[in-house]
């Protein structure tokens, strides 16, 4: 988390890479997976391929397990049918990750995770989806015709224990939204210093001093929350704890939100200007309230928690 949280100052996209890299679908992938899955997979990741996780779809994005992708076993192979959207490094990453529900004998067996390598027949990558911010990994659509993968490739059943392994990445991508946010603190700070108005640096005016004080209170809660989540791993799942994962989220993703937009409001008409990187962090940091569980749905996790009435996501398990 701090070697992420060092990237994602300068640029937020490394920072997510290494993310996927060490906190995503490699985390499924070295829990659950066989060892045969393990050796032959973690070398394409430790060689740079940073793995894909397909979750979303068209119509299931918050309520996951609205999914409508299935595997059916036939023949000792998977078959799997359906589409997948807003893929991060979909049609890049050789590694996919690809959650659907599946079948045997005809009858439901819960969601699954399997492993499907780029190229593999009946798996074509979609259009790509041109977003606000985070331009430096692809966001796509994956549509699988009938496409068969080896029945050895199921990585774990059940959407719960699949979504515990996913904590770990919710509080890798609350340290790459930190890391945004203090890169544009910094930078807000040092300008604040040299730029003068009036006759002397804007940073003795009160209204850009409470705003550095803002941003330095909201920075320092937000990591403490994260290296919190981080640090305290659920002695079931081996992942970060449900509930901490999804404080520590919100709290990172929301000040990103705040700190960046104040730190281009400090740099004035330079903030808003492409020349300089503040308009870049803004529009990265708004993804993650968004990607990864909207801050709306893991305030549903913390409310179930703490009232212990487990209302959002009654499917879950």
């Amino acid at each position: 988390m701090v070697v992420v949280e060092e990237m994602a100052k300068v640029c937020g996209i490394t920072g997510r890479i290494v993310v996927e890299g060490n906190m995503g679908a490699l985390g499924i992938l070295m829990r659950y997976g066989s060892e045969a899955l393990k050796r032959r997979y973690a070398s394409w990741v430790l060689a740079g391929d940073k793995p894909v996780i397909a979750i979303s779809e068209p119509e299931a994005g918050s309520d996951a397990t609205a999914m409508q992708t299935t595997a059916v076993k036939e023949n000792g192979e998977w078959v799997l049918n359906g589409s997948k959207s807003w893929i991060t490094g979909g049609g890049v990453s050789r590694l996919n990750l690809v959650f659907a529900k599946l079948v045997e004998d005809g009858a439901g067996k819960g969601i699954g995770a399997l492993a499907v390598e780029l190229g593999q027949p009946g798996f074509e990558v979609g259009r790509r989806a041109y977003m606000m911010g985070l331009r430096g990994i692809p966001e796509t659509e994956l549509h699988f015709n009938n496409c068969r993968v080896p029945e050895e490739n199921l990585i774990a059943r059940g959407f719960g224990k699949l979504m515990a392994a996913y904590n770990a990445q919710r509080v890798g991508a609350g340290t790459v939204a930190l890391g945004i946010a203090q890169g544009a603190y910094e930078a807000a700070l040092a300008h604040a210093r040299e730029r003068k108005q009036f006759g002397r640096p804007i940073a003795e005016f009160q209204g850009l001093r409470w705003m550095l004080a803002d941003a330095r209170i909201r920075l320092d809660g937000a990591r403490l929350l994260l290296h919190r989540a981080a640090s305290e791993v659920d002695p079931v799942s081996g992942f970060p704890d449900r509930e901490l994962a999804a404080i520590a989220k919100v709290a990172a993703s929301e000040t990103a939100i705040a700190v960046t937009n104040d730190a281009l409001q400090i740099h004035g008409a330079r903030g808003y200007s492409r020349d300089y990187p503040l308009e870049r962090m803004a529009r990265d940091a708004r993804m993650f309230t968004i990607g990864g569980g909207t801050a709306q749905t893991l305030r549903n996790v913390i409310a179930d928690a703490i009232t212990g009435q487990r209302v959002s996501q009654r499917r879950e398990g």
